[in-house]
């Protein structure tokens, strides 16, 4: 079963969703856009209904969590998601796990007020429920917070509307201990016997200690085997403290030493926005396939075909500084240039939430990648009053 918001739709899910008839509830606005003859299209009765019967559920959207709620407030696919999106609860959960681990949360009215000496830097800032990275920063010291405050007040303003208040919520903040390591994303679920089960493994980027952005994540046999076992490790410890069932997870760890701490925990997705569809690229992972078939992949044999290669993705998004309806188009034959060896290439509707485009590709090695962190992507967009008849 899936939640299928219109905004960003992954080709490759939609054919999954075709062959396996997969009962889909479509959310948002759709008139005639992708709606197929071929789609086990069902209305929020019927589906809902059918879901009583252990049937697994997918959201390509977070937004699929506030209809959940609406027709399944006692279900325990919504309690477990209404949870996991509280990243404070989140914390608390998990304190037994993490003991050692700093956080805080407080009312974003009264964060102005908070006593900067009291707070143990460097931190990280953040709404409590939030989506990607909208409105996260970094803070080093006493002198940088200020700043942070008031860029993550502005981001809360820049993003009401795009979001549900159960995506993104401008209420109360998180300050939490600034996570050291290496970072890594991982889909996965968790089988009708709470069994975990991986799906795809990235390792993303940054251009500076400062860079929150999701511009690029890569994998590879390397990086596979730099935290399959942790991450395999994780989800097990989380098992023991939320008891998931048929239910999948998109989550971030990082890791230094021996030390894996959890960033968060997204549910009932895998990478937003079609990004999962790396690991199909990479190694051949149909993820949507073996979640709704309740089966798992073969890590060994897929290490053991894999190449050397680095699988990347870079999702492209109109710069802050620039007006979305100043905006008259982008240059995608431009941008594809800037990539040696493209796999995909999907353009996407920027006027809803500043996504440009998102471009799968392939590199020897990661100076490519090291080189597109620092892209400007300013002389790809053609600015309205610019336009000349």
């Amino acid at each position: 079963m899936i939640i299928l918001n219109e905004s960003i739709v992954s080709p490759i899910l939609l054919k999954v969703l075709e062959e396996q008839q997969i009962p889909v509830l479509e959310q948002g606005q759709w008139g005639d856009t992708l709606t197929s003859e071929k789609l086990n299209i069902q209305k929020d009765t019927e589906f809902f209904k059918s879901m009583e019967k252990d049937k697994r559920i997918l959201t390509n959207s977070e937004n699929g969590i506030t209809l959940l709620g609406h027709f399944q407030p006692n279900s325990n696919e919504y309690i477990w998601s209404k949870l996991l999106k509280d990243k404070s609860q989140v914390r608390n959960l998990t304190k037994s796990l993490y003991p050692d681990f700093y956080f805080q949360d407080i009312d974003l009215s009264m964060i102005s007020e908070l006593d900067k000496n009291q707070i143990p830097f460097p931190v990280v800032i953040k709404p409590n429920i939030g989506y990607s990275s909208v409105g996260v920063h970094k803070v080093k010291n006493e002198q940088d917070w200020d700043i942070a405050v008031n860029q993550l007040k502005a981001d809360l303003l820049h993003s009401d509307g795009l979001y549900d208040s159960e995506v993104v919520g401008s209420q109360t903040v998180l300050i939490e201990e600034w996570i050291q390591g290496e970072e890594y994303a991982i889909d996965g679920y968790y089988n009708q016997d709470g069994e975990p089960v991986i799906l795809n493994v990235f390792k993303r980027l940054f251009k500076d200690d400062y860079d929150t952005s999701d511009r690029i994540y890569y994998t590879s046999k390397l990086a596979i085997n730099e935290i399959y076992h942790d991450a395999l490790k994780f989800m097990k410890n989380i098992q023991t403290v939320l008891p998931l069932r048929n239910y999948p997870v998109h989550f971030e760890i990082r890791k230094k030493g021996n030390r894996v701490i959890p960033i968060e925990i997204n549910p009932l997705r895998f990478a937003g926005a079609g990004t999962t569809d790396l690991g199909y690229h990479a190694y051949g992972m149909n993820m949507y396939e073996h979640y709704f078939s309740g089966t798992k992949p073969d890590w060994n044999r897929i290490l053991e075909e894999m190449d050397d290669q680095i699988y990347s993705f870079f999702f492209a998004e109109v710069p802050l500084e620039i007006n979305l309806e100043d905006v008259a188009r982008i240059d995608h034959d431009g941008l594809r240039h800037e990539f040696e060896h493209v796999l995909e290439y999907r353009q996407l509707p920027f006027q809803n939430d500043r996504s440009m485009a998102i471009i799968f590709y392939r590199s020897e090695d990661l100076n490519e990648n090291l080189q597109l962190l620092h892209l400007d992507l300013i002389p790809y967009l053609t600015i309205k009053h610019l336009v000349f008849n």
